[in-house]
């Protein structure tokens, strides 16, 4: 009973007080005596005297922890006093360890003394609760648990209830948040915040920030000065220190409150971890510094590559030119056929020759704009020449038969405009280079022209500047009513300035002017890219605008497109002009147009011109394109082909079988589609199936081949050797409406492709293929194949 009495004693100084205080035996939970405040709410001490005073809070119907919450903060004190022994004093407990005193809130507890019925009642209250040590001459627990508690009324209640709502938001909120003041002390934390940073709201409440923000001092000023001029920041990166040293990559948005006066109140900072972006950045970067290196390896494989490619290249090419320089000599004036077919012999060399010329321009411009993506320099040499003769040059090398599929016969016109704007006529630059930019940029015009469009290049040569007397600039344009470029080209046009050129890699980007670093946007150019590279119906390669791009930059120029060019496409650029001060010899540029019209398709044959024997290009009929045989021409029976003096490969007898089951079919040539857009290709295929007694017909691409079969006559053609890649509509696209729209199911169509993707022949036979052929087709498969679908045309088996 010592420990009673002295609880008692202890108790009877703050009866007076209006705090509800209860003494608690700390090893049964029990009440050892209480003030009179907490009678007159709780009843007499004899009603609870033998209960768990913990069991006074009311049980957790509605799934809370009301009764938990109570119980076990009183248990965390009880622990702590038994732990200690009650060796400490009253001071201690007050100040001592955490556990050793708690603070609970709206706690609801059942009262028995608030009317003279004594009924319960629930009544919510705040407990403080902590122990003391107390006067006992006896060797057993002499300290109590002591619980100090505050009748919280239902004005109050109410309004705690809501603010717990709102403060358990913020507290719990899936975003950290603090708040600073004006010198960067924490004022406050969420629990969000401390979870991520792993500190205790002690170890890190009311510490100045800087504590917690390694190596970004100037940052955290920088931001406090944009929050101190009423700015507001947003994902601004920061790195903060972890409880057990990390660094973790946040983002912080934040702004002020000020107070009523206008001062300086707080800040409200909003933290995102940007660990993970950080770490998927690091990884992208990664990827393109291996991407950048791997193209770096690619350029130079590819610039090695090409450099052993063009040497053969520039061998054969030679060789072409003198075999044909040769047969040309040899031929007498009296031509037999024999001789003709040497004339015919030389045309495909000569044939061979500008398309292995034009190949070597291509890997010259393939291998020129890789050295460029690497940085590369190009050495320029600048000289005066006559701007009336380049332009005139320029539209000459225009060759429209191998850029227009029809020859150039559709009505389409090129012109050079000289505009004399008082400038010289002469300009001073590397005039290879300039001439080299105008051949792409026209080249380019004329292929993707309309049937009867016209292409402008205009040549304006501006005054000299009225305080140096120096040549005015040189402007040159493209101008064409055709589709041209898109607008939103990296070549669009801001303004007029023209940069200086660096030393260096200064890329051709892809994308929009301005969005090159846009994921969307690179992606979408990748795309249309990749689709590019894959369409059959695209023959080049694409590099002739950007290489023109790095062309004009070392001319000390800058490529532009006007996009909002009404009417068609504009490509620009200006040149300076240093030829010096301008004396009174210096000729003037006078305004002229010259114009370049589309020609018939073209055939190439050698005459006799004065008694000396002279190659000149003649304009003629081109249906039998490279002595080519229509099918409907009685000529496949012709002297021309009867008398060629090497044995014919197939035989053309007709075998009675075949007579008894074909007829008249049996005894006709068999006749083939060839659909091949390049030139030499369909020439030297057409030869070498005259020479096996075929007759054939030349379509330009899948879209003239499907004409000639719905003009045809039924059965009138027994193969189609189909190439893949053509302008205007691909062998895939014409192979598929051929059998579907055309309903000619029967007709063996043969792929004939240089096309090396893995998938390409699984391709062909889904959409109605009969046979893949790789390119170049040999001579004896070419037999064998003829022999084959001739054979089955006939109905008999191949011998």
């Amino acid at each position: 009973m010592a420990s009673l009495q002295s609880a008692l004693k202890f108790l009877s100084l703050p009866n007076a007080c209006p705090l509800s205080i209860i003494a608690l035996d700390p090893a049964t939970g029990k009440p050892l005596a209480v003030n009179s405040a907490f009678e007159s709410i709780f009843g007499p001490f004899y009603k609870f005297k033998e209960w768990e005073f913990g069991d006074a809070a009311t049980e957790d119907d509605d799934g809370g922890s009301n009764r938990t919450r109570f119980r076990g903060a009183i248990q965390v004190v009880c622990d702590s006093l038994l732990k200690h022994n009650g060796d400490d004093d009253v001071g201690a407990a007050v100040l001592g360890n955490t556990n050793r005193n708690r603070n609970i809130r709206n706690v609801e507890m059942l009262t028995l003394g608030t009317n003279e019925a004594g009924l319960p009642v629930r009544k919510y209250f705040d407990w403080s609760i902590g122990w003391v040590k107390l006067d006992s001459e006896e060797d057993k627990m002499n300290a109590a648990v002591m619980l100090y508690g505050t009748l919280v009324n239902e004005v109050e209640s109410t309004n705690r209830a809501r603010d717990a709502e709102l403060i358990d938001f913020f507290q719990n909120a899936p975003i950290a948040m603090h708040w600073l003041n004006g010198d960067g002390t924490i004022l406050w934390a969420n629990q969000t915040e401390m979870n991520v940073l792993g500190y205790t709201a002690e170890e890190y409440i009311g510490q100045p920030i800087m504590n917690f923000c390694p190596d970004e001092k100037e940052l955290v000023l920088e931001i406090f000065k944009q929050l101190g001029s009423g700015k507001t920041i947003k994902d601004v990166p920061v790195r903060f220190r972890t409880k057990d040293g990390k660094i973790v990559h946040l983002l912080i948005d934040s702004n002020v409150a000020y107070n009523k006066d206008g001062s300086f109140g707080h800040t409200r900072c909003f933290i995102r971890d940007d660990t993970a972006r950080k770490i998927q950045d690091s990884r992208v970067q990664v990827l393109l510094d291996e991407n950048e290196r791997s193209l770096r390896m690619l350029d130079n494989f590819l610039s090695r590559t090409l450099h052993h490619v063009m040497g053969p290249l520039h061998a054969l090419r030679a060789t072409c030119d003198l075999i044909c320089d040769r047969l040309q000599t040899s031929t007498p004036h009296n031509i037999d056929y024999t001789n003709k077919e040497n004339l015919g012999n030389a045309d495909l060399l000569q044939r061979a020759s500008d398309t292995i010329s034009g190949s070597a321009r291509m890997i010259a411009d393939v291998s020129d704009l890789a050295r460029f993506d690497e940085g590369a320099m190009l050495r320029t040499k600048f000289t005066s020449f006559d701007l009336r003769k380049l332009g005139i040059e320029a539209i000459e090398k225009i060759k429209f038969k191998d850029l227009r599929f029809n020859g150039g016969d559709d009505g389409i016109t090129v012109s050079v405009k000289f505009l004399g704007g008082g400038g010289p006529d002469t300009l001073n630059t590397d005039r290879q280079v300039l001439l080299r930019v105008l051949d792409h940029l026209l080249e380019n015009a004329v292929r993707e022209a309309d049937p009867g469009g016209n292409i402008h290049l205009q040549i304006t040569s501006f005054p000299p500047s009225a305080t140096t007397n120096s040549a005015g600039p040189v402007l040159v344009e493209v101008l064409d009513d055709g589709k041209g470029l898109p607008p939103g080209t990296c070549l669009d046009a801001t303004n007029d300035a023209i940069g200086p050129v660096r030393v260096g890699s200064h890329r051709y980007n892809i994308g929009k002017r301005g969005n090159q670093d846009d994921p969307d946007e690179l992606q979408k150019a990748r795309t249309d890219m990749e689709e590019g590279l894959r369409n059959l119906k695209q023959n080049g390669v694409g590099v002739g605008l950007p290489l023109s791009y790095h062309l004009v930059r070392m001319l000390g120029g800058d490529l532009r497109h006007d996009a909002e060019f009404l009417g068609g496409t504009r490509i620009w650029f200006t040149l300076p002009n240093a030829i010096g001060d301008i004396d009174d010899q210096c000729d003037v540029l006078k305004t002229d147009q010259i114009f370049k019209k589309g020609l018939p398709p073209a055939q190439i044959s050698f005459v006799e011109n004065g008694g000396e024997s002279s190659r000149k290009r003649m304009r003629d009929d081109d249906a039998h394109f490279g002595y080519f045989v229509s099918s409907d021409s009685s000529a496949a029976t012709s002297v021309e082909l009867d008398d060629i003096t090497e044995a014919p490969t197939i035989d053309t007898t007709p075998q009675p079988a075949a007579v008894a089951k074909c007829g008249v079919k049996a005894q006709m040539p068999f006749s083939v589609l060839i659909v091949e857009d390049t030139d030499i290709c369909a020439r030297l295929l057409g030869m070498q199936l005259k020479k096996m007694k075929c007759s054939t017909q030349r379509a330009e691409n899948g879209q003239v081949a499907l004409d000639i079969l719905k003009n045809s006559m039924p059965g009138q053609f027994d193969l189609i050797l189909m190439d893949l890649r053509m302008p205007v509509m691909d062998g895939l696209e014409a192979t598929k409406l051929i059998r579907e729209e055309l309903k000619m199911i029967d007709i063996p169509i043969l792929a004939l492709t240089g096309e090396k993707r893995d998938d390409i022949q699984s391709e062909c036979a889904g959409i109605g293929f009969t046979d893949f052929f790789a390119k170049p087709l040999p001579k004896a498969k070419l037999d064998e194949m003829i022999k084959k679908y001739k054979a089955l045309r006939d109905g008999v088996g191949t011998s």
